[in-house]
């Protein structure tokens, strides 16, 4: 995050250097188009760079959405283990 920061400031700077020989109104006015610009290519180039990480935490994610799912399997109400039925808990007192 701080690279599209530091990106912005920079390409804005740039660009407002770059066009002061056509007016500061141009210049200021253009400054910050220069420096969204350059956040957007700095997000870009940060996004190609972590690319195979993403790929490693969707597998992940996968492992841990099945993993939760194999516990609610063992949480689910009335399961049967070895023939005998779980016992169910009444509702306290103090919730009725």
């Amino acid at each position: 995050m701080l690279l599209v920061v530091f990106a912005a400031l920079a390409g804005g700077l740039v660009t407002g250097a770059a066009l002061i020989p056509h007016g500061l109104l141009v210049a200021l006015l253009a400054a910050p188009l220069g420096g969204s610009l350059s956040a957007v290519l700095a997000g870009l180039v940060n996004l190609q760079r972590n690319e195979p990480t993403w790929r490693f935490e969707a597998a992940l994610e996968a492992q841990t959405d099945a993993m939760v799912a194999d516990l609610r399997g063992l949480m689910a109400p009335g399961r049967v283990e070895d023939g005998m039925p779980l016992r169910q808990s009444r509702p306290s007192k103090l919730a009725l």
